[in-house]
Order: structure tokens, then C-alpha cells, then sequence
């Protein structure tokens, strides 16, 4: 279910699967959508998002299905540098900053005047 919601065309939103050659264009594929990297990186994201919350590693090694939470720690747990990720939040902030500055000033909405046309 999640490769298919990922795989829709840029210009209709349509999926992949019933993409067909009557919509007037090629299918090109949404790369706004993050790409699936499979199901192990799947589980060691979610691993790592479970364990920054605050969830033990025991709880997270049983969401997982491990017998032994020693796997879990060493192979599905990834350390989040909190330097990186604050470091990132900024560019991101200073990105879309100079974006918005970048875009011209909207237009202008016409209140209608009772009476007049």
C-alpha cells in the first residue's frame, strides 16, 4: 500500500497504476513524494523516531518482533546528532525565507461594491 501512494503522476495525481494513455500526458512521476527506500529502512526509521520519543529500547525490540533487543540496538536505533538536525531546521528556515522574498506580492482581491454592475 505505501509503494503505490507513493507513485503518483506530477500533473493529475493520478497513481501509476491507473495512469492511462487517455489522460492527455505522460506519466511522470511526483518527486515532491519521498521515494521508498524498502521496508528495513522503513522499520529503522521508525526504530530510531520511537527510541528520540522517549520509548525504551525493550519496547521498541518487541514492536519489531526481535527476540533480542541487543539487534535491535545495534542494527535498527541510529544516533541522531542534534547538531545536524538544528543545523538543517535553520538552513531550511533561511530557504524559505529568501523564497517567499523571491515570489511577487499576491494580488490584490477587489471587494465587490453593492450596486455597482
Amino acid at each position: 500500500m505505501i509503494l503505490p501512494a507513493l507513485e503518483v503522476c506530477e500533473h493529475c495525481s493520478k497513481l501509476k497504476a491507473e495512469h492511462t494513455s487517455d489522460v492527455g500526458h505522460e506519466y511522470e512521476r511526483n518527486k515532491r513524494l519521498p521515494e521508498w527506500h524498502g521496508w528495513h529502512a522503513f522499520r529503522r526509521g521508525a526504530a530510531t523516531n520511537l527510541n528520540a520519543i522517549g520509548v525504551d529500547d525493550l519496547t521498541i525490540s518487541q514492536i519489531l518482533g526481535h527476540s533480542d533487543v541487543a539487534i535491535t540496538r545495534k542494527c535498527y536505533i541510529k544516533p541522531v546528532n542534534e547538531n545536524a538536525v538544528a543545523a538543517m531546521q535553520k538552513l531550511e528556515s533561511k530557504l524559505e525565507s529568501a523564497l517567499i522574498a523571491t515570489q511577487s506580492p499576491p494580488i490584490r482581491m477587489v471587494k465587490a461594491v453593492k450596486g455597482v454592475m
